[in-house]
This record gives structure tokens, C-alpha cells and sequence, in this order.
């Protein structure tokens, strides 16, 4: 896999973490530790496995106690960091985070979210997939449902993406990794400019694709990897336990 061939990649960590506030009271939802490692540890390193030499960080909440951690963790594994810091984060969500990033994301892009526990391996899958826009997928019924952003596809696209998804009209869970060439990058972000010159500031980054997804092809890929989100504290149970087993190789 080379290198220069690789995309930018965007990890977006400024919320607040409410749903998990037993540990977001006073650290923000990335710096929760999973067996001595931060989450934000395990998405560091596992861009730099995918030799992703180039990554921006949108931070928010507590970004005072998280900044110089993620800046001393890219200086040691020699990564071009870009921190972006969102004021608004208590108003705002994933949508408007990503909009803050805009300028560093005209070309080639990963988007991930900052809670997301994963193995190396489907990011590398991943950033292989053919599609250049993409969207990751998990086939099996999400463990947490009502939490669950579920998928429809129609002939292996994106059709529609919403946590109130019915169990016989998904095709999948979205995982939180997409990717975006030039192209999709213009309409994306065209797109989130119309919906914030409306007031639109507090939606999740799926209602933008879902709009984007009726001018342009989203491809729907999926994996058997192991993973998991940390919004709560049975997803945190479930990701202690993927660590404990070491299924993120």
C-alpha cells in the first residue's frame, strides 16, 4: 500500500459525550482508556499502520486536556496533525464539525468518528475498496439498536441512513468510516453549506448524506471485522472486551 496514494484522514471528537457522562464529566469521550490506552490511541495508531501520514482532529469539549495529548501521540509516529477547534460544540453535532474541517478536505478523505474502536485490518480493507465514496457496514444486527445508525441500500448503494431504521428495512449498520474523492468532497460539503445558511447546525453528519446520496453514487461496503462505537457503557463493555481478546489486529 503506498503511501502517497493514501487519503487525508478526519477523526471528529468535539462532542460532549452525554450518554456516557459517568466518564465525560470530567475527560472528553476520546480520552476514556481501554485497557491503559485511550480510544484516541487506537485511531492514531491504526492510521499510521494504514500509512495515513496526514490527519485532522475537530475537537470541542475539554479540547484543553485533549489537544496536547493527541499532539505529543502524532509527533511520535511522525503524522502531519491539523487540529481544528469547534467553539459551538454544545450546540452543534457531527455535521457542523466536519463543516469547521472544509478547507483541508478537498481531495481524498477518511472520515471517522473519534469513539470508534476498530482493527487495522478493515481500515485497510477499507481504504482499498475501489468506491472512492464510500460508506463501511456491518451486515449483523447491531447489538445496541435503538443507538444503531442503520443503513438501506439500493444495488449496493446508499439509499437512506437513520437510527430509526425498521429491523426488516435495514441492509446494515453504518460503522463511522466513509471516504470521499474530490468530487464527492464539492457535493458534500455544498450540501452542509445549504443546511447551515438555513440554521441547520445540530444535525448528524447523515443527514447530510442522505441528501448527497439522491445527486450522487455512495457505495455500501462491509466487513466481517470486529468493532465498536463507545456512546454508552454497554458499547464500552463491548469494546473492553474486543481489546481484552486482541481482535484489532
Amino acid at each position: 500500500m503506498k503511501s502517497k496514494n493514501n487519503p487525508k484522514a478526519i477523526v471528529l471528537t468535539a462532542g460532549i459525550g452525554s450518554r456516557i457522562n459517568k466518564y465525560t464529566r470530567l475527560i472528553p469521550k476520546s480520552m476514556i482508556k481501554i485497557n491503559q490506552k485511550y480510544i484516541f490511541e487506537y485511531i492514531i495508531e491504526n492510521l499510521h499502520k494504514a500509512k495515513i501520514k496526514e490527519v485532522i482532529f475537530v475537537v470541542g469539549y475539554k479540547s484543553n486536556l485533549l489537544k496536547p495529548k493527541i499532539i505529543k501521540k502524532c509527533k511520535e509516529l511522525e503524522i502531519n496533525l491539523k487540529i481544528v477547534v469547534s467553539k459551538k460544540y454544545k450546540t452543534t453535532n457531527t455535521m457542523y464539525s466536519l463543516w469547521l474541517a472544509r478547507k483541508f478536505l478537498k481531495k481524498n478523505f477518511i472520515f471517522l468518528h473519534g469513539d470508534l474502536i476498530f482493527s487495522y485490518k478493515m481500515l485497510k480493507q477499507f481504504i482499498k475498496f475501489p468506491h472512492k465514496n464510500s460508506i463501511l457496514i456491518d451486515k449483523k444486527p447491531p447489538k445496541d439498536w435503538d443507538d444503531a445508525m442503520k443503513v438501506i441500500s439500493n444495488k449496493k448503494l446508499l439509499k437512506y441512513m437513520s437510527k430509526s431504521v425498521s429491523i426488516d428495512e435495514m441492509d446494515g449498520t453504518a460503522i463511522g468510516m466513509y471516504k470521499f474523492d474530490s468530487k464527492g468532497s464539492t457535493i458534500l460539503f455544498k450540501s452542509i453549506k445549504e443546511l447551515i445558511k438555513k440554521g441547520n447546525v445540530n444535525l448528524w453528519v447523515s443527514d447530510a448524506f442522505n441528501i448527497i446520496s439522491k445527486k450522487m453514487k455512495i457505495y455500501m461496503q462491509s466487513t466481517n471485522y470486529v468493532w465498536a462505537d463507545v456512546d454508552n457503557l454497554k458499547d464500552l463493555k463491548s469494546a473492553k472486551e474486543i481489546v481484552k481478546k486482541a481482535e484489532l489486529k
